[in-house]
């Protein structure tokens, strides 16, 4: 398995010079398209309507309909490096985090010690009063008891920003879920790491189990090795929720099968004996010409027996 794509993950802001340039489209040019990173900019504090598939925005690329997503219920992860689209990643945990009943929500992110005072000087902003249905969900209430009795490092909006009885959605800082309560437990748990062993070694600690996980970082060779170190069934790399139609038959007869749609990867193969699918954005494709002896297949390093 070997990766040829020129790949360049973008924040809401960037814009890179194939963006602008004027020619037209060939069979093998799959760009991002405008809408799948600009118009993030739906109201994330709204809850959405179930049954309107036009509220705020679900992945980066189609709104996934809850039969084409990963899960129905379990939890998901994030993974936010200092390489990966920061702006992105951000406004989907936001979301995630205003919403924490909700189904498939972010339960954990892992945040690169790097980064890690600027993620949090870039969240506290954005939190804004949770609903009542949230702040008065037992589960909630007992999560910020623990949570206070043990004296962990909480991040949520000041009382001043968000004054009492309110509350805005609340990160606790390196703690796991099972300590806090019977999940879902109504606040997102909050790890930093410094390499990708330990941030692998942090999810292996964690009792629950995730239905997929999203990493941003722009080395696909390390988002590699999380999908190769992490036992969950689907992984997301620089974006989230992305639907799984065009490699349904592949997931339910389960076999290795890698396709481009949409402007997606989306690839299914056995890692050790575990089906897994990865899906990341692509830009340009760098296909190689059949007489090009200077090409070599080459595989991911990592997966060598």
């Amino acid at each position: 398995m070997y990766d040829n794509t020129k790949y360049f993950p973008r924040s809401i802001d960037s814009e890179h010079q194939s963006q602008s340039e004027g020619s037209s489209l060939t069979e093998t040019d799959y760009p991002i398209s405008h809408d799948m990173v600009h118009n993030l900019h739906g109201n994330a504090l709204e809850e959405d309507d179930p049954d309107d598939p036009s509220g705020s925005v679900k992945s980066l690329g189609p709104t996934a309909p809850d039969s084409q997503r990963p899960s129905s219920a379990e939890p998901q992860l994030m993974i936010i490096y200092e390489e990966g689209d920061i702006d992105s990643a951000l406004h989907f945990l936001i979301e995630s985090a205003h919403n924490p009943f909700r189904p498939s929500v972010v339960a954990m992110v892992l945040v690169e010690e790097k980064i890690r005072e600027e993620v949090v000087r870039r969240i506290l902003p954005n939190l804004q009063p949770l609903s009542e249905l949230v702040t008065e969900h037992p589960s909630f209430r007992e999560s910020l008891q623990v949570a206070e009795a043990l004296n962990l490092e909480l991040i949520k909006a000041d009382d001043t920003e968000v004054p009492p009885p309110q509350c805005s959605p609340v990160f606790v800082c390196e703690c796991s879920h099972d300590v806090l309560g019977k999940y879902p437990t109504g606040v997102t748990s909050f790890y930093t790491f410094r390499n990708n062993q330990e941030a692998i070694d942090i999810c292996h600690r964690e009792a629950l189990v995730f239905s997929d996980v999203s990493v941003w970082n722009e080395s696909l060779d390390g988002c590699y090795e999380i999908a190769v170190a992490l036992n969950c069934p689907h992984f997301f790399l620089n974006c989230i929720n992305v639907p799984l139609l065009p490699i349904s038959k592949q997931l339910a007869a389960p076999q290795n099968y890698v396709t481009i749609q949409n402007g997606y990867h989306f690839e299914t193969l056995f890692i050790y004996n575990q089906f897994k699918s990865i899906i990341f954005p692509i830009g340009d494709l760098i296909w190689p010409s059949l007489n090009d002896e200077n090409v070599q297949q080459t595989p991911i390093s990592f997966l060598d027996p």
